[in-house]
């Protein structure tokens, strides 16, 4: 039948016809990802049978009408959904070592360098954003040729305070360049500073110019070495926080204890980094009605909310023997640093995190709290809470922080606590995308925004294993396949 006499027949049986336009019907530039069911979060529904075109980099066209591109990839039976972000995780440092570890083993170091953005790759995310970063690192890690796009907070610790005590005297200035100036203690500062730029208008200033997209606060009088350590005052986080708006930069608090989360309400922060597990009983894991409180009053201000369980279990995980045996770690870990991994010297974190704990008792005391937060995500979950996915990977010189797939151990923690896979699928996407300021570039399929999306073997919102089942991961509008990204294949 040609054309003509079916126009015809349509008109008299009242059939509906549609016309695919010329432009559809050409072969266009770019890449078209081919009748795929969208799954992006700005839309109500997925949308099937759809055709994606891509050009230079970011997406042209979404319809349901065929497309067609000098280059075509067939999304038959998969999902296509936006590239992952984690904003939360650190550039710098290797999982589990020290730094005389890193000293003596370059070579590992290395490989650990080159594999670590593919590890995020591989397991999906295509933005991640360092709590406390530095330009010249961020540079570093976009100037290689396939990683994922990095971001920058910059952090302003106190001299005195958490995290700045971690590095040594003689470097600490340099490792925090935003530290922001405690006036309660005039003589904490080496003769070369100058206090005046390190105000909380000077640092954020300074951080703006250097790119960062937010900025990283402290408050940290929760446990161990750090429970007599001073935090900064409500006046200078405010002061900051102030600062902040003005150049449209975010602040994070790291805040784990019950008292810091009251500072980081009292305070007016953007976003909170870390669950609550410290300053409340250690034996009593039920929430009080002061903490449901206080969370109710998070939901209220629309502070985002980053759980990080897996800081907890990177540290749990020392004590499981059987941890490295995990087939998975071969994706994450370049071979030679898993076996390093396996040896008496890599055991160095463990003993310092418990001295003489075994396993049961890692456990007896790692329970309740465990317990309690995931109690805080259900609560928050519940309250419809701006929850944020952040990995914090790694969250100490811990090997059971590994690269990308700690992301995805995060994820199956969320949905174990409560967290719906929708909301689940907001967090690592467009909902992290608005947090810090990058939903125009990424975070959802939209026509426009950078072409950072994955193909999928089946829909993340029916459950969370869809996120361990990519076919292939498009990047720039690059297709990847996934296998090239596991360090097995970097090793054969």
């Amino acid at each position: 039948m040609t054309s003509r006499t079916c126009v015809t027949f349509c008109l008299l049986f009242g059939w509906s016809v549609t016309f695919a336009t010329n432009e559809e019907l050409a072969v266009l530039p770019g890449l078209v990802i081919a009748d795929v069911t969208v799954v992006s979060p700005e839309r109500t529904a997925p949308l099937e049978r759809a055709f994606v075109r891509i050009v230079d980099g970011r997406i042209a066209q979404v319809s349901q009408r065929e497309l067609r591109a000098e280059t075509r990839l067939d999304g038959r039976g998969r999902f296509l959904v936006p590239g992952l972000i984690d904003s939360h995780m650190h550039v710098g440092g290797v999982p589990g070592m020290g730094a005389e570890h890193e000293r003596r083993h370059p070579d590992l170091v290395s490989a650990y360098q080159v594999q670590q953005p593919l590890s995020y790759l591989y397991f999906g995310f295509t933005t991640v954003i360092d709590l406390f970063g530095n330009p010249d690192d961020i540079g570093e890690w976009n100037a290689q040729g396939t990683r994922p796009d990095a971001y920058f907070c910059g952090g302003t610790p106190i001299p005195n305070g958490y995290p700045m005590v971690l590095f040594p005297e003689e470097v600490r200035y340099h490792a925090a360049p935003y530290f922001l100036y405690d006036a309660r203690r005039p003589d904490s500062l080496p003769n070369h500073i100058e206090p005046e730029r390190h105000t909380p208008e000077a640092v954020v200033q300074r951080m703006a110019s250097d790119g960062a997209i937010c900025v990283k606060a402290h408050h940290e009088p929760g446990f161990g070495m750090f429970r007599d350590l001073p935090t900064p005052t409500a006046e200078a986080v405010r002061a900051l926080v102030d600062a902040a708006r003005a150049e449209g930069l975010p602040v994070i608090l790291h805040a784990n204890a019950k008292a810091s989360q009251e500072f980081a309400v009292e305070t007016g922060v953007d976003i909170l980094a870390h669950g609550l597990w410290n300053g409340l009983h250690h034996d009593r894991a039920d929430l009080t009605e002061e903490v449901i409180a206080l969370l109710d009053l998070i939901v209220t201000d629309s502070i985002g909310y980053q759980p990080t369980f897996q800081v907890l279990h990177g540290e749990l995980d020392l004590f499981d023997d059987a941890y490295l045996d995990d087939p998975r770690l071969a994706d994450a870990y370049p071979e030679a640093l898993l076996e390093w991994y396996r040896s008496d010297a890599a055991g160095w974190f463990r003993a310092q995190v418990g001295p003489g704990l075994s396993g049961p008792d890692a456990a007896r005391i790692y329970g309740p709290i465990l317990h309690r937060l995931g109690q805080v995500v259900a609560h928050l979950a519940d309250g419809e809470a701006r929850l944020l996915f952040g990995s914090d990977t790694p969250s100490a010189p811990t090997y059971a922080n590994p690269p990308g797939l700690n992301g995805l151990m995060e994820m199956r923690r969320w949905v174990a606590a409560g967290v719906s896979e929708a909301q689940l699928f907001r967090a690592l996407t467009l909902d992290n995308a608005r947090a810090f300021g990058l939903d125009d570039e990424v975070g959802s399929i939209e026509v426009g925004k950078k072409a950072h999306l994955l193909l999928l073997g089946s829909n993340p919102l029916d459950g969370v294993e869809a996120y361990d089942a990519i076919d292939t991961l498009i990047f720039d509008g690059r297709p990847i396949e996934r296998a090239r990204l596991s360090a097995r294949w970097v090793a054969d």
